[in-house]
């Protein structure tokens, strides 16, 4: 069979176009689920670097919160004895 005895109507609804149009929705689909696993890993990174960066700023005012103690007991440790003597 030759190309001028099929008719329009064959051409345009022939088992590859259907096939093709199926897998570009299964794409289109698959690109939806990449794209909303991509947002949700996002937005755990970008809460993951607030944690961290709220963990760190908590550990820093610690740190000076020891050393402004420290700081305050060798300011102060010439009114108590010595436990040694």
């Amino acid at each position: 069979m030759n190309s001028s005895t099929l008719s329009s109507g064959t051409l345009s609804h022939s088992p590859g176009q259907r096939a093709s149009e199926s897998q570009d929705s299964e794409l289109t689909s698959v690109g939806n689920q990449t794209s909303k696993i991509l947002n949700q890993k996002k937005s755990e990174l970008q809460e993951q670097k607030q944690q961290d960066r709220l963990l760190r700023e908590l550990h820093l005012k610690r740190v000076q919160s020891l050393r402004k103690e420290l700081d305050y007991i060798k300011a102060t440790e010439w009114r108590y004895q010595s436990i040694d003597r």
